[in-house]
């Protein structure tokens, strides 16, 4: 998709008339998908505490910008608009094609609908659709815990299992010898890309951060 020349284009006025779609969400961590090319683009939503009660998020319609030009002359971008529909269906569909062990029956707990929906609308008119997002997480639960026995198991590392893994088991109220890392083993965050880095890293590999001071300056590097 086209990215924006001109950020700063106009939104057609009518554009928050044009229907809208609900994604909904018992998934207990936060999703933030970025669409780069449209505006608006970055959609986060909440992680979902109680799965009765679950997070939606109104997606309305998204444009992007193609330039225009007359010879040398720039005109206006022209506008086109993508459905919100379309948008939702990405929204879901992409986070879920980043998850481990997913299939249609076995997922992270997430959906979409047509129309502006609020949570009494889920929890009554959408419930068959609730109650199979709870059972599909319930049984993608158990496929990474499934996962994570067939990894500890051949490595008897504790680096081999995920925080999502280990939140799995507790969700099932699941006792593994593989819940609990050795200190050594849990990593530092980089403050400043937040990746995980081994404990004994001094820069971050991702983005070269010095993650511990005194350690770096009586490092010696070649020219």
């Amino acid at each position: 998709m086209p990215i924006p020349r001109q950020v700063t284009q106009a939104i057609p006025p009518n554009l928050e008339n044009d229907p809208n779609s609900t994604i909904i969400s018992i998934v207990p961590f936060l999703i933030n998908e970025f669409k780069p090319g449209i505006y608006p683009g970055r959609f986060t939503i909440q992680p979902c505490i109680d799965a009765n009660k679950p997070e939606i998020l109104h997606v309305g319609t998204s444009v992007y910008f193609i330039p225009q030009f007359n010879g040398d002359d720039e005109l206006p971008a022209h506008v086109v608009k993508t459905p919100s529909h379309d948008i939702a269906k990405s929204i879901v569909n992409d986070y879920l094609s980043a998850q481990m062990d997913t299939n249609p029956e076995c997922q992270p707990g997430i959906a979409w609908l047509d129309g502006k929906l609020a949570i009494v609308d889920i929890t009554t008119k959408h419930r068959n659709l609730l109650q199979d997002l709870k059972k599909y997480q319930i049984n993608w639960f158990g496929k990474l815990v499934q996962r994570a026995d067939n990894d500890w198991n051949r490595y008897k590392r504790h680096t081999v299992v995920s925080d999502v893994q280990r939140f799995a088991a507790k969700a099932l109220s699941l006792e593994r010898d593989w819940l609990t890392p050795e200190s050594h083993e849990i990593p530092v965050k980089c403050p400043s890309c937040l990746t995980n880095c081994d404990r004994a890293a001094v820069v971050c590999a991702n983005c070269r951060c010095i993650l511990d001071q005194e350690r770096y300056k009586k490092l010696t590097f070649a020219a």
